[in-house]
């Protein structure tokens, strides 16, 4: 979490606020954190006594933000230090589109580089069939599009699949992504990354792919692959579940 903050308050671009929300945390986190709230003003600091789930507290955070633009990241991952610079220099000199991401640099937990995700430069509808074409936690996006009330869903609904909602939601919509072909975060991902997966959250991304893509404009029959896509890969060991995505590291 230190590498986390640390990489956000040493961004070249440093006119924002960090909001951090701690979601009824049970170890120090707040103790480090309050370190930080002590030399580093521009940090918020909300914390929740009991765990509400993903879903909630990003929500909270739209709501409290104050600033044009809103940025995302994890709790665990690195934030390049010319991230926020790109991607708020992009979104003000492109008008038309309502948020902008980039590619990943994946990590293991102990900081070892052992790949790399690219996205496509301008995702469209059909590229939602295979995957989620946009890294959330790159993105930045303009506070317009957030508007609505819950833009994550509902809080009482936790579940996983908010982002990849989210985003159909949006492209639905008619709201424009882009991402920067640079590697903008180290993303830390393992093998426990996909021992968490149970199948009551894929059933929920099975709903939210069956609806996304009506919404879309796309036919949820036609492409009952893609529908179904997370149920077969619950039925994948977590191990080769984690090659096949990220090549032969294990």
């Amino acid at each position: 979490m230190r590498k986390a903050i640390e990489s956000m308050l040493n961004q070249s671009f440093d006119d924002f606020e960090l909001i951090i929300f701690d979601d009824g945390s049970t170890t120090d986190v707040k103790s480090v954190i309050e370190d930080y709230l002590e030399v580093d003003p521009r940090i918020v600091y909300i914390r929740e006594e009991l765990h509400h789930g993903l879903a909630y507290g990003l929500n909270a955070m739209v709501a409290l933000s104050k600033g044009k633009y809103l940025a995302r990241m994890d709790a665990d991952d690195i934030s390049a230090p010319y991230r926020l610079e790109m991607e708020f220099t992009f979104l003000e000199e492109h008008p038309e589109y309502g948020f902008v991401g980039g590619n990943l640099v994946l990590i293991d937990d102990d900081d070892n580089v052992y790949g790399a995700r690219k996205y496509p430069e301008k995702p469209d509808e059909k590229d939602f069939l295979k995957f989620q074409p946009y890294a959330h936690p790159t993105i930045m996006f303009r506070k317009s599009v957030l508007n609505m009330e819950n833009p994550y869903g509902s809080p009482d609904r936790p579940r996983r699949g908010e982002d990849y909602e989210l985003f159909m939601n949006l492209t639905a919509a008619g709201v424009r992504g882009y991402n920067l072909q640079e590697n903008l975060l180290y993303y830390r991902e393992t093998i426990n990354s996909y021992k968490r997966r149970t199948l009551t959250d894929q059933v929920a991304e099975v709903t939210i792919r069956w609806n996304g893509f009506k919404k879309m404009g796309l036919n949820p029959w036609r492409e009952i692959g893609y529908v179904v896509k997370p149920i077969a890969v619950w039925m994948v060991p977590d191990k080769i579940a984690f090659n096949i995505r990220n090549g032969s590291r294990a």
